[in-house]
């Protein structure tokens, strides 16, 4: 079942394949990876960089320098990036930089302030984080061409922190709606720090159960982190309730940056990367959410999907995912389980949930856990427009019900 999944997902954009394919999931965050023993080798990994991080942000600042060649820096000047930001044309050649890059580098370094460079991030509340700091995420170490830095708002203080990605539709369905809850506070009440990329949909539908439950939740993002550039602009409401909760806001592009679409897809491997495991709720067989699940695999991270209805549009793709192997998820213990994490009590809907009143409690007869619009609950309460909407609101703000949008209702565990 893994190799079908495995062909399936080579039919999205090209990434390396990996070489500990088979192995548990528990495995995969403890086995050494190749690319790490690699880069170690080479003497990037084991020495601290001695210098101001604004040097390697310098380098950033050219969209030239991905990942490959920030390494190819980070061996040759040990770390020393101070010493790459100074740097004859004939040096940066011997480090294995092309000819066309150095030019353009040379080009443009008389014009970056580091001054200027500090203040804008100092005003933004902006940090960098680079792949020797203590604080970087260690799962993020382990995949292929990982972020050489991160510019970060908000906390990261704990490189070890078990985190879960949760993606899909922008379009998100009411299914989506509906199971979003009871798939993700599970996790996060077990301790798991959600990952995703707050977009519309399901990313910003999962980010806000952790801050319902209190707990940090990091997004990352396709450009940069200043408030001029952050990505929804609908959701920068959503990003500030993101750091109010001791949440971060990640991305490897510099302040200012655009986010262009070819950003998302790099993102992705970031989401994934920095995660032990990778949901799909809902998507169509054309979303970038199964680029991130391509990432996951690659990145010998397991992959959970939502099973839906076989008609949805917005259920193809996992349904296409658990096809081809990855796992089906129906409840928030099959992930926790599959993951050695601890299990949840299971949950048993209470059936004798009751209303403060007559009204409410005829209500509570009508709505289930099956999704229902608010014109049925009248046709089958036989009550006026006006009391029905006014039982709802009550309800709903006594967390007896849960309000999909739409006009559609269904009842709270």
């Amino acid at each position: 079942m893994q190799t079908h999944l495995n062909l399936y997902l080579m039919q999205i954009p090209k990434v390396r394949r990996d070489v500990f394919r088979n192995s548990r999931p528990t495995d995969r965050i403890t086995g050494t990876r190749l690319d790490l023993i690699l880069y170690t080798l080479l003497g990037f990994m084991s020495t601290p960089i001695r210098e101001n991080p604004l040097y390697l942000h310098s380098f950033n600042l050219l969209p030239q320098f991905g990942p490959t060649r920030l390494f190819k820096l980070a061996n040759h000047f040990e770390n020393d990036f101070e010493r790459a930001f100074k740097a004859s044309k004939h040096e940066l050649i011997k480090a294995g930089l092309e000819n066309e890059v150095v030019d353009a580098w040379l080009e443009k370094k008389p014009k970056i302030n580091l001054n200027v460079e500090k203040s804008l991030m100092e005003n933004e509340g902006i940090g960098i984080i680079a792949q020797n700091d203590v604080n970087y995420p260690k799962l993020l170490l382990e995949i292929p061409k990982f972020p050489v830095l991160l510019y970060y708002r908000g906390i990261m203080e704990n490189a070890d922190e078990l985190c879960f990605a949760v993606v899909g539709t922008r379009n998100i369905a009411t299914y989506g709606r509906s199971v979003i809850p009871d798939l993700v506070a599970p996790l996060v009440q077990a301790g798991a720090v959600i990952v995703s990329g707050m977009a519309f949909g399901v990313d910003s539908e999962a980010h806000k159960q952790a801050l319902i439950k209190g707990k940090r939740t990091i997004a990352v993002l396709g450009g940069g982190l200043d408030n001029k550039s952050l990505y929804p602009k609908h959701h920068q409401l959503l990003a500030q309730e993101i750091l109010d909760n001791g949440g971060a806001l990640l991305s490897e592009y510099p302040p200012l940056t655009p986010n262009f679409k070819q950003h998302f897809v790099a993102r992705n491997r970031i989401i994934s990367g920095m995660s032990i495991g990778t949901l799909v709720v809902e998507c169509d067989l054309k979303s970038g959410s199964l680029i991130t699940a391509k990432h996951a695999l690659e990145q010998n991270r397991q992959v959970y999907a939502v099973p839906g209805p076989i008609y949805a549009e917005m259920s193809k793709g996992p349904n296409n995912l658990i096809k081809m192997g990855a796992k089906a998820v129906t409840e928030a213990n099959d992930i926790l389980e599959d993951l050695n994490l601890k299990s949840l009590p299971e949950e048993v809907e209470n059936q004798n949930i009751f209303g403060d009143n007559p009204v409410e409690n005829k209500l509570l007869e009508i709505i289930n856990k099956e999704p229902i619009i608010i014109n049925e609950i009248i046709k089958s309460s036989g009550l006026d427009v006006g009391e029905v909407t006014s039982a709802l609101t009550f309800l709903e703000m006594k967390g007896k019900i849960r309000n999909l949008g739409g006009q559609q209702y269904i009842r709270s565990r």
